[in-house]
């Protein structure tokens, strides 16, 4: 009888102290000041079983990892209220905020931000805000053991032959399993197995460094209060620019075979581990390995315009509620490395450059009806796949040839109260049995089983659930 244990603890010490209030009094109202200073340590562990570190448990095998760090962090925050109740001006208000943070692994670094708030008339405030934030790496992240994990890459090799030029053909040649497979099929092919994933370790890295990023933020509220009608209703929008310096990522499997094969780069060749001879199912030069490890990236960046809208109002006896959400992607991406391109993401699968939501709902003291939606937009599937189907002229391929369809969800959830004490519901989640748009096993975004990006859509269908729940 093989047992398995796993002995986790995780360990934090805090030591803080504030101070707040108001400075003084301008004419617009008083200046408030917060300060403090916080001492945090974190420490944690993981232990196994010697046959689970051995690999003799469901042959995976788990390492026995542990690490800790402390941090000292000063900071302050105020707030000031300059102009009030003149013309155009109902309110104007500065705030601002600075951290000084200490850690034992990554040494010192500061954050801060600056903002304002203006509000011309009580209905409408505009605000818009500055930051500069800093994350240090966790303790996953500096010091967890190697993870197997598994996932579905798309094979430079595939289509090359004896007789085909370029760096990738010349490299892919150079494995003596790629270079069997191609004797033995007259050019390199993969069969479903190989297809269906492949393994690697993903590593976390004690020399990574923090991130930071350089935020803006612009937005409005609208809130006509003045309107008896209206004053439930609320309209919000904000731009948000963000870009991320030195992130805190892993290098994607793909983006790894694209620099060995593409490339010939021997830093990321080192990462990949092919067959040599046909082992069970797999094909000799196939995939076996592609190791990930997380490093300090080149950077990522993401803009776009959030907008929603809510509306609360007193109908027959009960209150009818509303509320939508529209986010726009305009641009994002990542570098995945140090002086690599800058990728972008937007419009690709699991990014889609448009998503929408919506609430609608009825309730009264015993009796309640909600209805939910969701909207996503059409899609694109990555640039780097595209990028395996060159034109002669060396162009990417049209992208509507790689398109993914929109998709809507419908839920619905009914709820009955009963004395106070019970609450009974019933609902139905994707309540239009929307189906999934295929990504078959092989393209990217994909997941294995699903046939679709499960991470964005839906991969079950309609279903029906029901509860009670007790209230004391």
């Amino acid at each position: 009888m093989l047992i398995s244990t796993r002995n986790a603890v995780q360990t934090l010490d805090v030591a803080a102290a504030n101070l707040s209030g108001s400075l003084f009094d301008l004419p617009a109202g008083p200046v408030q000041v917060a300060l403090g200073g916080e001492y945090r340590k974190e420490s944690s562990s993981e232990i196994f079983d010697p046959l689970s570190i051995a690999a003799r448990n469901a042959y995976v095998q788990q390492t026995n990892t542990s690490g800790h760090f402390d941090v000292k962090e000063l900071f302050g925050e105020v707030v000031v209220p300059l102009i009030h109740d003149t013309p155009f001006i109902h309110s104007l208000t500065l705030r601002g905020a600075a951290r000084l943070s200490d850690y034992s692994t990554v040494g010192t670094f500061y954050a801060y931000n600056a903002g304002v708030e203006w509000a011309p008339i009580p209905d409408i405030r505009f605000r818009g805000v500055y930051a500069h934030a800093v994350r240090a790496p966790n303790i996953g992240e500096l010091f967890a053991a190697p993870a197997i994990s598994i996932s579905s890459v798309n094979d430079p090799c595939a289509g090359v032959t004896a007789t085909s030029t370029g760096t990738t053909s010349t490299t892919c040649r150079a494995d003596a399993g790629v270079a069997a497979n191609i004797a033995a099929n007259g050019v390199f092919t993969l069969n479903q197995s190989d297809l269906q994933g492949v393994g690697g370790l993903n590593v976390s890295n004690p020399n990574i460094q923090e991130e930071s990023a350089r935020t803006w933020t612009l937005g409005a509220v609208i809130n006509p209060i003045s309107i008896q009608a209206l004053r439930n209703l609320t309209l919000t929008v904000d731009y948000y620019n963000i870009k991320l310096d030195d992130a805190i990522a892993r290098t994607s499997r793909d983006f790894i075979l694209q620099q060995c094969y593409l490339n010939n780069d021997p830093d990321f060749c080192a990462l990949i581990s092919r067959r040599t001879i046909a082992s069970g199912p797999y094909s000799p030069g196939s995939i076996q390995l592609v190791n990930s490890q997380l490093i300090n990236s080149g950077g990522a960046s993401t803009e776009g315009v959030d907008t929603t809208l809510s509306w609360r109002l007193p109908v027959a006896g009960g209150t009818a509620n509303f509320a939508a959400s529209w986010s726009h992607l305009i641009r994002q991406g990542s570098v995945p490395v140090a002086g690599a391109a800058f990728d972008r993401s937007d419009g690709e699968i699991n990014t889609p450059k448009d998503r929408a939501s919506f609430s609608v709902g009825f309730d009264t003291e015993t009796f309640g009806i909600n209805f939910n939606g969701q909207y996503i937009g059409a899609s694109y599937l990555d640039d780097q796949y595209r990028a395996r189907f060159l034109l002669a002229d060396g162009s990417l391929p049209d992208k509507k040839y790689f398109r993914v369809d929109s998709a809507f969800y419908a839920d619905m959830q009914l709820r009955w109260n009963v004395d106070k004490a019970f609450e009974f519901f019933a609902g139905v989640n994707n309540l239009l049995d929307t189906q999934p748009p295929p990504v078959i096993t092989g393209l990217t975004g994909s997941v294995t089983g699903t046939e679709t990006a499960a991470g964005t859509y839906d991969p079950i269908g309609r279903r029906y659930y029901s509860g009670v729940r007790l209230k004391f």
